[in-house]
């Protein structure tokens, strides 16, 4: 009879077999899910108000791209990191890039050149550039038309916050003397005036003055003062002189005569004898109860003798 036949391995149960191949695709399973949800991803570090320096070598350190570009901030210092995209804490791909936006400072806007130009496009030129207009004054010129802009503050070219007021001087003309024209009529008065290049105006109320009644009493601005073409003078019309009541001082003392005359708007001269001047006064050059014009002079002369 031959040898006996060696025994087969006993075959792997069916079930134990399926576990096994269920273990490892569980755990295959379970690491391409933590791969896709977690391994491929970290989270941006926080990088604001850092040097962009600083803040690169940050991001670099996690694995990160950097991409960067600027922007004005009136509170992050330049060259100071403002905002990142994704921001702190969020999650990005491991290789992913943060845009970093770093800070210019503040924003500026550049004084536009106005000089010479009209004063109404010079305000557009300057609310254009994104400043606000400031105080305007003026200022005679010989050379720069009327209306014009002669200069600003601060000068055309510098660097200023938006909204940051620009003071213009604009250019008054050429100055113009006013004339005396006080003694002539109104009429006369107002065409000398106009040959100058000024407007004229007639006060409303006359006074009493040294000039005939219907002249030019006087005007203002005065003799002298500069004026801006187009400017107004205004006149102020005579009523002639203003005439008073002359009291009788005959008989009284030199103080009693000056003051009693000087109270009734006049000025006193007086006239003294060459020997024996004696005060009480003997006559008046104007009679009592006549009319003088105020202001006139009264002589009054002081009796002589023993």
């Amino acid at each position: 009879p031959g040898a006996p036949r060696p025994a087969r391995g006993r075959p792997l149960p069916r079930r134990g077999l399926l576990a096994a191949l269920a273990a490892v695709l569980v755990l295959v399973v379970s690491t391409g899910i933590w791969y896709i949800s977690s391994g491929q991803f970290t989270t941006v570090p926080a990088v604001l108000d850092m040097p962009r320096e600083k803040a690169e070598k940050e991001l670099g350190k996690a694995g990160l791209g950097v991409k960067v570009e600027q922007d004005f901030s009136d509170t992050i210092e330049r060259g100071h990191v403002m905002t990142t995209d994704p921001g702190a804490g969020d999650r990005i791909r491991s290789t992913g890039k943060v845009t970093i936006t770093v800070s210019r400072g503040p924003a500026r806007s550049e004084v536009p050149n106005v000089v010479g130009m009209p004063l109404d496009k010079a305000k557009e030129k300057i609310k254009g550039a994104g400043l606000a207009v400031g105080e305007t004054g003026q200022q005679f010129s010989d050379e720069t038309p009327q209306g014009s802009v002669l200069a600003t503050d601060p000068a055309p070219g510098a660097q200023r916050r938006p909204d940051s007021p620009v003071a213009l001087t604009v250019s008054k003309g050429r100055a113009l003397d006013v004339p005396d024209v006080t003694g002539l009529s109104v009429a006369d008065a107002t065409a000398a005036l106009r040959d100058k290049g000024l407007n004229v105006e007639v006060a409303g109320t006359e006074v009493f003055s040294d000039k005939p009644k219907g002249a030019v009493a006087g005007h203002s601005p005065a003799k002298g003062e500069q004026l801006a073409k187009g400017d107004t003078v205004t006149l102020t019309v005579s009523k002639g002189q203003e005439m008073v009541g002359v009291p009788d001082v005959t008989g009284k003392s030199e103080a009693e005569a000056r003051r009693t005359l000087t109270a009734a708007g006049f000025k006193v001269q007086v006239e003294r004898p060459f020997f024996f001047p004696r005060d009480s006064v003997e006559s008046q050059s104007v009679k009592a109860g006549d009319q003088a014009p105020k202001g006139s002079a009264i002589t009054i002369k002081l009796k002589g003798g023993l």
